[in-house]
């Protein structure tokens, strides 16, 4: 019986090594291509079995192009970049790697929170200038408090609730707006579900933004919610910049509509070097580094491996964003989480 292919398509150079161990014991080869353009990308897929996704765009142009993959892997939580619901619509599952860096993006979500209420950088800043005493009393007021205030959570998956378990520990009441959220996994996790998101809005010291992209939350938070926010409370976004309508956010903070923000991600990525949320000094940016540590860095090939191992096998991922998917597949032995992840 011949091997199973693997393509594994990226921008630049990659090491397979861990995603290797994870398919230790299955016959298999595995190609890297390095692809530019739809066609090369389309070219480098022919006849493998699994795909594995380095970030790549795959637009519906190049998913229909598709002839034997079942599966298009990712090493990430997000897969905005590929067009699922054309894959759905070919039979592909969409398999990301969902958990693997749930505790680090909640860190960052609490770590910005935390760095926008004490005015961490400004004050950091001011220091290094040599400034002290009179010169950074003045800078000190208004200080948010974090005990006692309320954060509000934007959609209430995974890293949300790791989100909300950090914030009680500091005192915080906490919560969600989330319509597809069943009452009881807010219940053991003692959030309050909200009914609209300018409710929640309104309610919030500090929100969090934790809801994947797709063409439902594109731009999900607006002018509207920022106008409904508080003018003492700040927005934290660790998902995606798409979700939120960045001109909006900025005028928002120009007018005083809201205190501030901390944001890890931007409409566009890089961000333009004039972008005004990097001349704001109410403003913490870091570079879409939230999901970043030498952990993650290396549960993520390895689950791409193990995941890879399990298509191959005949057994069904552990992470599927496309269950729906399945009804035009054969009836699979589910997956069994030997990784503890």
């Amino acid at each position: 019986m011949a091997p199973s292919k693997v393509a594994y398509i990226s921008r630049g150079e990659v090491d397979t090594t861990l995603i290797e161990q994870g398919l230790e014991g299955i016959d298999y080869e595995l190609d890297v291509h390095i692809v530019d353009s739809p066609g090369e990308i389309i070219e480098a897929v022919k006849g493998a079995d699994v795909i594995l996704n380095g970030g790549v765009p795959m637009p519906k142009e190049v998913i229909d192009e598709i002839d034997t993959a079942q599966a298009i892997i990712v090493g990430s939580h997000g897969f905005n970049h590929i067009d699922h619901n054309a894959a759905t619509e070919k039979g592909v599952m969409i398999i990301n790697c969902a958990g693997f860096c749930t505790e680090e993006v909640s860190n960052h979500a609490i770590l910005l929170l935390m760095a926008c209420a004490k005015k961490l950088t400004l004050l950091h800043n001011l220091v290094r200038q040599g400034k002290w005493g009179a010169e950074t009393r003045a800078q000190l007021m208004p200080m948010a408090p974090i005990d006692g205030q309320t954060l509000g959570l934007v959609a209430f998956g995974n890293i949300a609730r790791a989100t909300a378990r950090k914030a009680q520990a500091l005192g915080m009441d906490v919560i969600t707006y989330d319509p597809y959220c069943p009452p009881w996994v807010t219940k053991e996790y003692r959030v309050r579900p909200i009914a609209t998101l300018e409710e929640l809005a309104a309610e919030s010291d500090f929100v969090s933004m934790h809801t994947p992209l797709n063409d439902e939350t594109r731009q999900l938070v607006g002018e509207s919610f920022f106008k409904a926010m508080k003018p003492t409370a700040y927005f934290v976004n660790t998902c995606r910049g798409q979700t939120v309508d960045e001109a909006a956010l900025i005028r928002a903070l120009q007018s005083g509509e809201i205190a501030g923000a901390g944001l890890d991600v931007f409409e566009q990525e890089p961000t333009p070097a004039d972008n005004p949320l990097l001349k704001m000094d109410n403003v913490i940016v870091t570079p879409h580094s939230a999901g970043s540590s030498n952990l993650s860095r290396v549960r993520s090939p390895i689950r791409v491996g193990s995941e890879t191992a399990r298509v191959l096998k005949g057994s069904w991922p552990m992470s599927v964003v496309n269950p729906e998917v399945r009804a035009k597949m054969p009836l699979k032995p589910p997956a069994e989480n030997v990784y503890g992840d």
